[in-house]
């Protein structure tokens, strides 16, 4: 009987450990760009002139999270009125290389922890200074990214889109 117990208590701690390295369903979904906070402050702070944050500002902005058609794998998609990216494939924890939305080559991580995704670039064309990280929160059905720069924290709300992909 001790035996048994012992088995049940490493394979139900197992499961538990699995099971927190996924992504819950409530993250997936296509999201809209609804409105953002200290944006324009954010870009700034990264050195982007006042001409290209207004373009940026304009640009109509979707994220959509989906689980892939492998098991363990997920897909992230960015797309906007200038340009997409879509990461598909990647595992949580594990390091792949894609262009960014700038068009350079990035090295992009994926984790979830305490239930925040985060999305990890690094420039490859600029290592030692390029770094940064986004962080995903669920909140009253809306997809909430943070990110900061310099002291500047910048949140864009995302709301879950009802029309189709």
């Amino acid at each position: 009987m001790k035996l048994y117990l012992a088995l049940f208590s490493v394979c139900f701690l197992a499961t538990m450990v699995e099971a927190a390295s996924e992504i819950p369903e409530k993250f997936f979904g296509k999201y809209d760009l609804d409105k953002s906070e200290n944006f324009d402050e954010f870009l700034a702070a990264k050195g982007v002139s006042w001409f290209v944050r207004q373009m940026i500002k304009l640009a109509k902005v979707s994220k959509v999270l989906a689980k892939n058609e492998t098991p363990g794998k997920y897909n992230m998609e960015n797309l906007t009125s200038k340009k997409d990216t879509r990461y598909h494939g990647w595992e949580l924890g594990k390091t792949f290389e894609a262009e960014g939305l700038d068009g350079v080559p990035h090295k992009i991580t994926f984790s979830f922890k305490d239930g925040v995704l985060s999305e990890h670039h690094i420039r490859l064309n600029d290592p030692e200074h390029s770094a940064e990280t986004y962080y995903y929160t669920i909140e009253n059905d809306q997809l909430v990214m943070k990110m900061v720069n310099n002291g500047i924290t910048c949140r864009r709300w995302f709301k879950r889109s009802t029309g189709k992909k």
